[in-house]
C-alpha cells in the first residue's frame, strides 16, 4: 500500500469511529480527492451473512478480488462489507451500499466505482468456494446382504447368506466424498468386484483431499441345509451289475428316495449311488459317503444321515426295486416249420409257401421275450396251438410288466414254389410219412429213412408238372451209400414209365445224379464230380432250363456239375412225388424201394431255375442254422425197426415217471 491510500486509510478508520460513537452529531466528514475511486477493502462478515460461520476477507490484486468462501455456501445473494474513497459505487447500475445490498456471486460480479470528476475504476469480485472436508460412507451392500456401519470405528460388518463364496462380490454403496479406493483401485458402485476372504479396506478421499478408511470385515453363516437334491444309480459306477442308469424319486415331504433299477439288475451286491447334498457330509452306518464312489447293500431300505453346517440332521430313507420286464419282443418263429420273417417296429410276421398250401390248420413255434402269448384271448403254446393263417391272426405278447406288443401274422403265397416239406409236423394233409422217424434236423424236424422201405408220399398237384424249369433244394445227411438210392423222384411205376424228374444216387458210392425225362422216356442228367462224406449235412440244389438247355448240381453253394439238355420238356407225369426214395413199393426184394439211408430236412421244389447268387444266399443261410445244430442219428437196419421203437417207447415212459413223481413230490412240499 503506498503512503497516500495509507493516510486514506486511516482517515476513513477515523471517520467509522467518530460515526460509531457521535451517530447523529451533525460533524462533517472529510472529503476524499476528486478523482479518488478505489475500492480499498472488500469482505463478507458472518454478521451480515448467517450462512457464513465466519468472516472472509477478499484479496484486491489490482482490478480483481478475490474471495474464498466456506464449502457449501450459498452465493446467490450474498452482502459484501467494503470501503472506498468515493461515494459512488454500482453493480448493474445499482447503487451499491456497504453492509447493506446483496448481490448474487454464483458468477463473477462486476463493482463500478466513479469518482466525482468522473473517473471509471472497475473491480471484477471472483468468489470460490472451498472445497468439501466431507468423506463417510453412510450405507454399505455387499452382493446384496446390508452391512453394518460403526462410523466411529471406521468399521464395517457383513454377514452374508449360508454357502456364500467370498472370492468374488461386488459392493454397492452410498457415499460423500471425492473418490474411494481400495489400494489404488477406484470403486465403483455395484460395478467393482473384489475377493472378501480377508478383510478389506476402504479409504474414502474427500475434496479436499483429506481421507479416512473404513474396514470390511466379511462372514459367511453356518448353513442349516442338509437335503439331498439328487440320488440315483449309474451304471458306469456298477458296471454289470446294473442294466442301465436309474434316477431315484424324492419325497422332501416324507424325506424317502425310492429307485427303480432297471429289469435284470442285481440287487444283491453292493451298489454305489451318485448324489448330491447340500449338506456338510453324508453317512451310512456311521460310515461317510463319497458321491459315486462308496457302496452299499441295498437288498432292504437304507438310511442315510445327511448333517447341516450348523450341526443339525435329517434321515432319508432309500428303497431299491427292481423293475418289471418290458420285453414284449417274438425273437423267432416259424409256421408249419417255415423261418418267417419279423418285422419288429411293423409288428409283422410274414411267411411265404406254396399257393397249394392249405393255411387253415397250420401251427407256429415262436420264441418270445414275453410271460405270455395270446391270439383272440386264447394261449398260444409255441409248437402246439393251430390256427387259422387265412384270417391273418394277430400273435399278443404281454410283458411281465404288463404292457404288450402285437403282430399280425400272415402268409403270402408264391407261384414259383411248386412245393415245400419240411416235416416238422406229420400230421400236414400234404405229404404221408411211411415209417420214416422224425428226428432232429437243421431247423426243427428232419426225417430219418432206413433205405429200404421207409418214404415219404406227395400226391400229384398240376403244380409239380414243371415242364419248362425248375430247382430241387433239399438238405441231406448220408448214414450210408446206396447205388440208385432216391433223394427226391416223381413218379411211382416200378418201370419208371411216369418217371419226370429224379435227385439220386447212382452206382458210384457217395456220387449223385440228377435226370429230367421227356414224354417219350428219353433223360438228360449230369453225375456229381463230389463225392458225399457220411455223417455230414449237405445243402444240394438241383436246377434245369430247357430253354438254355442246361442241367447243373449245386453242392454247398458251389457249382458242381453241369451238362446239356438235349431231350426238351419235362415229362407231364401223373405220378406221386416220392421223397427218401424212388418208389413207394418193392422194386425187388434185393433193392427194397430204392431207398435213401440218411437224414432229409426240408425239401423245396421251385418252378424256375435258381441262379447261382440266390444258391450261394440260400447255402450261407443253412450254414447258418447248421452251425447250432448237434443232430443225433439212430442207426439201425430194418429188422432193428420194432426193437428200437420198443426201446423208445421205455425210455419216453420212464422219462414221463420220472416228471410225475417230481411233480407229486412238489405239490406235497408246498
Amino acid at each position: 500500500m503506498n503512503l497516500k491510500n495509507f493516510f486514506i486509510l486511516i482517515a476513513a478508520a477515523a471517520l467509522l469511529y467518530s460515526g460509531c460513537n457521535n451517530a447523529g452529531s451533525g460533524k462533517t466528514y472529510p472529503r476524499f480527492e476528486s478523482g479518488e475511486n478505489e475500492i480499498i477493502s472488500f469482505s463478507f462478515t458472518s454478521q451480515k451473512n448467517i450462512g457464513l460461520g465466519a468472516d472472509a476477507t477478499g484479496i484486491i490484486s489490482g482490478d480483481t478480488i478475490e474471495i474464498t468462501l466456506p464449502h457449501g455456501t450459498d452465493t446467490a445473494a450474498l452482502i459484501a462489507d467494503f470501503v472506498t474513497n468515493s461515494t459512488d459505487v454500482t453493480v448493474n447500475d445499482v447503487q451499491q451500499t456497504s453492509g447493506e445490498t446483496p448481490n448474487n456471486f454464483s458468477s463473477d460480479v462486476d463493482y463500478t466505482v466513479t469518482a466525482e470528476n468522473g473517473d471509471i475504476q472497475t473491480y471484477t469480485v471472483k468468489v470460490t468456494i472451498a472445497p468439501s472436508s466431507e468423506k463417510i460412507i453412510s450405507t454399505f451392500h455387499l452382493n446384496g446382504t446390508e452391512g453394518e456401519i460403526d462410523q466411529s470405528n471406521g468399521i464395517i460388518t457383513v454377514s452374508l447368506p449360508p454357502g456364500t463364496s467370498l472370492a468374488s462380490l461386488t459392493a454397492s454403496f452410498s457415499a460423500v466424498c471425492q473418490k474411494i479406493l481400495i489400494g489404488d483401485t477406484l470403486q465403483i458402485s455395484g460395478e467393482t468386484v473384489n475377493s472378501f476372504n480377508d478383510d478389506v479396506t476402504y479409504t474414502v478421499i474427500a475434496d479436499d483431499n483429506s481421507s479416512i478408511t473404513y474396514t470390511v470385515k466379511t462372514s459367511v453363516q453356518l448353513a442349516s441345509w442338509k437335503e439331498i437334491s439328487a440320488f440315483a444309480f449309474n451304471k458306469a459306477d456298477n458296471g454289470d451289475k446294473l442294466r442301465g442308469d436309474a434316477a431315484g424319486t424324492i419325497s422332501e415331504s416324507e424325506k424317502t428316495i425310492s429307485v427303480i433299477l432297471p429289469y435284470g439288475s442285481n440287487i444283491s451286491e453292493e451298489l454305489v449311488a451318485s448324489f448330491t447334498s447340500t449338506g456338510e457330509k453324508v453317512r451310512v452306518y456311521n460310515i461317510e459317503q463319497t458321491s459315486g464312489e462308496t457302496g452299499n447293500y441295498f437288498s432292504s431300505p437304507v438310511d442315510y444321515l445327511v448333517t447341516a453346517e450348523d450341526g443339525s440332521e435329517q434321515t432319508y430313507t432309500v428303497t431299491v426295486t427292481i423293475a418289471k420286464s418290458n420285453a414284449r419282443a417274438i425273437t423267432s418263429f416259424t409256421l408249419d416249420g417255415e423261418n418267417s420273417v419279423i418285422d419288429e417296429s411293423a409288428g409283422t410276421i410274414t411267411t411265404e409257401f406254396p399257393e397249394t398250401k392249405s393255411i387253415t390248420g397250420l401251427i407256429a413255434s415262436f420264441v418270445t421275450t414275453g410271460t405270455g402269448v395270446t391270439v383272440d384271448g386264447t394261449n398260444q403254446e409255441s409248437g402246439v396251438t393251430v390256427n387259422d393263417f387265412s384270417s391273418n391272426p394277430v400273435y399278443r405278447v404281454t410283458a411281465e410288466d404288463g404292457s404288450f406288443k402285437d403282430y399280425t401274422a400272415s402268409v403270402t403265397r408264391s407261384a414259383e414254389i411248386a412245393g415245400l416239406w419240411n416235416f416238422d409236423y406229420s400230421g400236414s394233409d400234404d405229404y404221408q410219412i411211411f415209417e420214416a422217424v422224425q428226428v432232429p434236423g437243421i431247423t426243427g424236424s428232419a426225417l430219418q429213412f432206413d433205405g429200404y422201405n421207409d418214404y415219404v408220399l406227395v400226391p400229384d398237384d398240376p403244380a409239380l408238372t414243371l415242364a419248362k424249369a425248375g430247382s430241387i433244394e433239399v438238405m441231406i445227411k448220408v448214414i450210408s451209400h446206396k447205388s440208385f438210392a432216391g433223394i427226391v423222384h416223381k413218379g411211382v411205376r416200378t418201370d419208371f414209365e411216369d418217371e419226370s424228374f429224379s435227385l439220386q444216387y447212382w452206382t458210384t458210392a457217395g456220387k449223385l445224379r440228377f435226370m429230367i425225362t421227356n414224354d417219350n422216356s428219353e433223360q438228360s442228367y449230369v453225375d456229381s464230380s463230389t463225392v458225399l462224406d457220411l455223417d455230414k449235412w449237405y445243402h444240394i440244389v438241383a436246377t434245369w432250363d430247357v430253354d438254355s438247355a442246361i442241367v447243373r448240381i449245386y453242392i454247398n453253394g458251389l457249382l458242381d456239375c453241369e451238362g446239356e439238355i438235349t431231350t426238351g420238356d419235362v415229362r407231364d407225369s401223373h405220378g406221386d412225388l416220392v421223397i427218401g426214395a424212388q418208389l413207394p413199393v418193392q422194386y425187388s426184394t434185393t433193392w427194397g424201394n430204392l431207398g435213401f439211408n440218411g437224414l432229409i430236412d426240408r425239401v423245396q421244389l421251385l418252378s424256375r431255375a435258381l441262379t447261382p447268387e440266390e444258391i450261394s444266399a440260400r447255402y450261407a443261410v443253412f450254414q447258418a442254422e447248421e452251425s447250432g445244430l448237434t443232430a443225433f442219428i439212430l442207426r439201425f437196419s430194418p429188422a432193428d425197426k420194432p426193437a428200437i421203437m420198443a426201446l423208445l417207447l421205455v425210455i419216453i415212459a420212464l422219462i414221463t415217471g420220472i416228471a410225475l413223481k417230481n411233480m407229486l413230490q412238489n405239490r406235497k412240499n408246498s
